[in-house]
């Protein structure tokens, strides 16, 4: 494999510092978790000679160490130690300048090569996405169920869903350091990811050698013509024409890039466009060469391709295997009714730049969805729809409230994420023995106190939960559950100070606090209250005139937003003893509360301690 080894001669050569040995051991021990997995004294020196000599051979550059040493953390017997240790006698080349890069390389590979049979597929999946690209993982996470990668899994309490399954085996590559962490959510799981470079590349070259999957570069072949789609699908669709997997990288607009009469690559399965900049096809009849052409499609990614409106292809009815589908970001505005041919789809992301798509009623008979994501508005058809009988709904955004029965939603047990609008929603608590037990995220709007009272003690192990509408009074602090780390409210018109409440939620991470959600002028936040917050947002409350911290309080917070709270002078003088405080953010602010603030003002000593102040719009 010749990867990064034939750099442009005319570009600056970056040559990565190279650590002592000293510096190697311990990135290893740390990534290897030498000292956990082997507590007992009597073989940690065996380990130790066994793991010292692999490190020297990666010659002191990080990557390498780093990656060998998630390679050696999955590995718990001196046997595997020793194991692994013949295959990199046999895989690391010794050497200086291209073989040294070769050695990072082999590295690379033996980490491939060790995975178990089950990660590998998931591995390669990720070539899809272009260099440098952040991976919004729960939409990968989706598309690996959609091809078959995994499957439920009983773990001796209850079935472990394929969504949680491919979040463990993503947390599998993170350990072993192929995919790096970008961003996780409040509950700890990951929510965006990125490869290094050079772990892509060997990402891309093994997929192009087992003919995974085929990458399709716009920029590299900007000036094919339009009957030469991909030049790569007809150049490197291998003798076999099994080309199996397609990701087009896209620097304009579609149409030289839309695949058609391509018979011997008709056992297609996946089809995803990337692009950074907009993207336009000249009208949506022009993909039906797709859906023609390709019937054995199960993911199809055409978020954010735009082209003036219109109404999806009926030809969509074809592909009768496909497991994803998203029109996210497009700007359609009609399905037809051959939608509901479609009856092993589980994601259908119908989010479009449009409020308005006018949606047919045949989404009952797309009973395998799992995640199922609506526009604001599904069209002026009057038909009812049923959804009761969608029981394998895990995500239902948007619930069209003036097309279904409320009472619909009490049979779809096992909804994980659901956003309603509806004031009705609440009125289906009034029944005792109605709860959503899995439910963990809940938007939902409100006109009454005891509505949300009902929602959230049926609610009893939400995670995150939005409220938007009047409620007057907080439920008391044991009717939350004891797992919420995200709440926003919005449009609450609260009276009495909600910090003594919140303030008590022992995992709350995230507070939002916006629109009216506060009328009253003063909040006080108690010592060893919010211990768990790390971000706080305070966004229109114009009546908001007082703000008290004691000393103790928000330990852990690590950002702060103020945005269009006029009425209020001055940050807390408790903030100077938030020594966490990271990252503050004043937006729409007077700009008497920006000159206190800033260097020499008389309130900088309470935020002086704070890395970033950024302050926007704050002129008034």
């Amino acid at each position: 494999m010749d990867v990064a080894l034939h750099p442009d001669p005319t570009c600056f050569l970056h040559v990565p510092p190279q650590l002592n040995d000293d510096e190697s051991w311990e990135l290893f021990k740390k990534k290897a978790c030498v000292d956990s997995n082997f507590p007992d004294f009597r073989i940690r020196a065996e380990i130790e000679r066994l793991g010292r000599e692999m490190v020297g051979r990666c010659r002191g550059l990080p990557l390498a160490i780093i990656v060998l040493g998630g390679l050696l953390a999955t590995k718990k017997t001196i046997f595997e130690w020793a194991e692994v240790r013949r295959n990199i006698i046999s895989h690391l080349r010794r050497g200086k300048g291209d073989e040294q890069l070769l050695g990072v390389t082999e590295v690379l590979a033996l980490s491939y090569h060790e995975l178990p049979y089950q990660l590998k597929p998931c591995f390669l999946h990720l070539a899809h996405f272009p260099e440098d690209c952040e991976i919004q993982t729960k939409k990968m996470i989706r598309m690996w169920v959609a091809e078959g990668f995994v499957s439920s899994v009983y773990n001796g309490v209850e079935e472990e869903t394929m969504e949680d399954v491919a979040q463990r085996y993503l947390g599998e590559l993170v350990e072993r350091c192929m995919v790096q962490v970008v961003e996780r959510g409040t509950t700890g799981r990951i929510r965006t990811c990125r490869m290094h470079d050079l772990m892509r590349d060997l990402c891309v070259s093994k997929a192009n050698q087992e003919n995974f999957l085929e990458v399709s570069n716009q920029s590299l072949a900007s000036d094919c013509p339009a009957d030469s789609f991909p030049l790569s699908m007809a150049r490197e669709a291998r003798s076999t024409g099994r080309l199996r997997r397609l990701a087009v990288i896209l620097e304009g607009d579609l149409h030289k890039f839309i695949p058609s009469g391509y018979k011997r690559n008709s056992h297609l399965r996946s089809l995803l466009y990337f692009h950074e900049k907009a993207c336009h096809v000249e009208n949506w009849g022009l993909i039906k060469s797709v859906f023609k052409n390709f019937k054995l499609i199960r993911v199809l990614d055409l978020e954010g391709i735009q082209s003036h409106g219109g109404k999806l292809p009926k030809e969509i009815g074809s592909l009768i295997h496909l497991r994803f589908l998203s029109l996210r970001d497009t700007d359609i505005d009609e399905l037809p009714n051959t939608i509901g041919n479609l009856r092993y789809l589980q994601t259908l992301d119908l989010l479009t730049w449009n409020s308005t798509v006018q949606i047919p009623n045949v989404v009952w008979r797309l009973h395998r969805l799992r995640h199922l994501y609506l526009p604001e508005s599904c069209g002026e058809d009057t038909y009812k729809w049923q959804l009761a009988n969608l029981i394998n709904l895990q995500t239902l955004v948007n619930f069209p409230a003036d097309k279904c029965e409320i009472l619909d939603l009490v049979r779809l047990n096992q909804l994980k994420k659901l956003v309603i609008d509806d004031p009705k929603f609440g009125a289906i608590f009034r029944t005792p023995r109605v709860r959503f037990y899995r439910l963990q995220s809940l938007s939902f709007v409100s006109n009454e106190d005891s509505t949300v009272v009902q929602v959230i003690q049926g609610c009893p192990n939400l995670y995150k939960l939005h409220i938007e509408g009047q409620i007057e009074k907080l439920p008391e602090c044991q009717q939350f559950s004891a797992n919420l780390s995200k709440l926003n409210l919005l449009g609450s018109k609260l009276t009495e100070d909600p910090m003594p409440t919140l303030e008590k939620l022992p995992n709350l991470r995230i507070l939002r606090l916006q629109m009216d959600s506060f009328l009253g002028n003063k909040v006080v936040c108690l010592d060893k209250g919010f211990p768990q917050l790390k971000s706080l947002f305070l966004y229109d409350l114009p009546n908001l005139e007082e703000w008290k911290v004691v000393e103790g309080a928000m330990a852990n917070l690590f950002h702060l937003e103020i945005s269009n709270c006029t009425s209020l002078k001055t940050v807390p003088e408790g903030l100077r003893f938030i020594n966490s405080l990271r990252e503050m953010e004043i937006r729409s602010m007077l700009k008497a509360f920006r000159t206190r603030l800033e260097h020499g003002g008389e309130d900088y000593y309470k935020v002086q301690h704070v890395p970033s102040i950024a302050f926007r719009y704050c002129d008034y």
